[in-house]
């Protein structure tokens, strides 16, 4: 839940390049929070569905905030023509981030192995 927060919070954060195009920093920054926290979920529980429930959490959250009421924080693809990078930064955000989250239960799962042997 933490990471949802935190991750919505920071993933607008744009810097643009030339005045055009928009350099979507925070969503690296976001998706590099969620990573740590499946990873740590998971290694330091030693159960690799403790990872995926930080994901679950993440992912749920977001979507509460999207869908609840007038919300500001997440764009729709719709505002992509007034606010191109807000938009896409909280289109990366939220369908992207099971990349960073499936890299780290991957790595996670790779320690596991290590440590079973």
């Amino acid at each position: 839940m933490a990471a949802g927060l935190f991750g919505t919070s920071i993933h607008a954060s744009i810097t643009y390049v030339g005045n055009d195009i928009p350099l979507v920093w925070g969503v690296g920054l976001a998706w590099l929070l969620l990573g740590v926290l499946v990873y740590w979920a998971a290694v330091s529980s030693s159960k690799l569905w403790a990872g995926a429930l930080g994901f679950i959490g993440c992912y749920v959250t977001v979507g509460l905030i999207s869908y609840v009421g007038n919300d500001q924080l997440i764009l729709g693809m719709q505002y992509y023509r007034f606010l191109p990078g807000p938009t896409l930064a909280s289109a990366l955000w939220t369908y992207g981030m099971v990349i960073p989250s499936v890299i780290a239960l991957l790595c996670a799962l790779r320690v596991l192995r290590k440590q079973r042997r």
